[in-house]
């Protein structure tokens, strides 16, 4: 949906969920509770352990949705049955970007904050009923004053912020440091949306001490397919081959690479020894990533180079079991499909269903695909 920019004064939104009081520089319980230390991150994470560590953020974006659940403005923002996504999504955010655990917000399907919130159509209700809840949410926490009354100006700010309005930032104390990271970090997806390379190659190795978000990043390069980003992408890995085994979104470099179609990164990751065979938290390979996303050219010399890596070209998973073929026959993809036959796949191979590729093509309407299939299948 489109979005809607929130364009009420912020007096509005302060009646609706009542006084937030703007932080100062010198609040003594600030900074006698959560001044800001040097660590790996630039930052002790002292409001991740008022929170009550990762479990602590998991409990309070439950509770949180929990009161979405139930507001006439706010559930019909999210049609599905359930909530499980967002509160999911909610609480890997928090976690990482309060400095807990980078394996527990691996998750995390956005970077951006604008961006994850783009397709959402947000008004002054709708920004006045989330702060309300995330208030009623915060004070059924155990916290000091200090620390709710900062929380408190931080969804105040950064709710004002994902509706596109800019407001004034807060320099002091961990909130302050974490919310310049956040910045930092949408400006960076934003300059690779925007094609402003260099300006995205500058932003982003002071990610790299973050893994999760790190890989994230990496992976929206390679989606952009643009040689200074992939040149990037690639000495990266070079310099950190652990980042081989780091997820964004429950998937690994590798992953990400075949299905943006990035030979070059593929090749070189295969060389560094990442394994063709990996699954995503999908439970899917490489080859089913390439099968499945990759539009580009470079499709089936991807799957070759996956397979000489010992990718198994027949490898099921998800939850209908499907092959990498099953997949380029519904998407149509056919130099990917003649390219996983000549490595070996099994035109008659069955999903959960009960269907074929040759099926699946033809479910999918996908003639050329469905006439190489049939050819094989006699």
């Amino acid at each position: 949906m489109a979005r809607t920019v929130f364009k009420t004064a912020e007096a509005g939104a302060s009646r609706l969920v009542g006084s937030i009081p703007t932080l100062s520089r010198h609040d003594s319980t600030i900074d006698a509770h959560y001044e800001v230390k040097s660590l790996k991150n630039g930052m002790r994470p002292g409001f991740l352990k008022t929170l009550g560590g990762e479990a602590g953020c998991k409990r309070l974006s439950a509770e949180f949705y929990a009161r979405v659940g139930k507001d006439p403005v706010l559930r019909p923002l999210f049609p599905g049955k359930s909530l499980r996504c967002a509160t999911e999504e909610f609480a890997a955010f928090l976690i990482q970007f309060l400095g807990g655990d980078e394996d527990q917000a691996q998750s995390r399907w956005w970077l951006s904050l604008r961006e994850s919130h783009a397709r959402f159509q947000i008004g002054a209700a709708e920004r006045g009923a989330w702060l309300k809840h995330m208030q009623a949410t915060l004070d059924a926490v155990q916290m000091d004053d200090g620390a709710r009354k900062a929380l408190r100006q931080f969804f105040f700010e950064s709710s004002a912020y994902v509706t596109g309005k800019e407001t004034a930032a807060w320099e002091s104390g961990e909130l302050g440091a974490r919310w310049a990271e956040q910045r930092a970090l949408d400006e960076c997806i934003a300059a690779i949306a925007g094609g402003r390379d260099q300006e995205a190659l500058a932003f982003a190795p002071r990610f790299a001490s973050r893994p999760s978000v790190f890989v994230g990043l990496l992976a929206r390069m390679m989606q952009s397919r643009r040689e200074p980003l992939i040149r990037f992408v690639i000495d990266a890995v070079q310099r950190e081959p652990s980042l081989m085994t780091r997820r964004f979104a429950g998937k690994t470099l590798l992953h990400f690479a075949s299905g943006a179609g990035c030979l070059d990164v593929v090749e070189s990751l295969l060389r560094l020894g990442a394994d063709p065979n990996t699954r995503d938290d999908g439970g899917h390979t490489p080859l089913y990533r390439v099968a499945n996303e990759c539009a580009s050219e470079a499709g089936p010399e991807i799957v070759r180079a996956l397979v000489r890596a010992g990718g198994d070209v027949n490898a099921s998973g998800g939850v209908t079991r499907t092959t990498p073929l099953h997949m380029a026959a519904r998407r149509g993809f056919m130099g990917i499909a003649q390219a996983l036959l000549d490595c070996g796949a099994a035109a008659d191979a069955k999903d959960t269903k009960g269907d074929s590729p040759l099926q699946r093509a033809l479910n999918c309407r996908r003639k050329e695909v469905a006439r190489l299939l049939a050819g094989r299948a006699s």
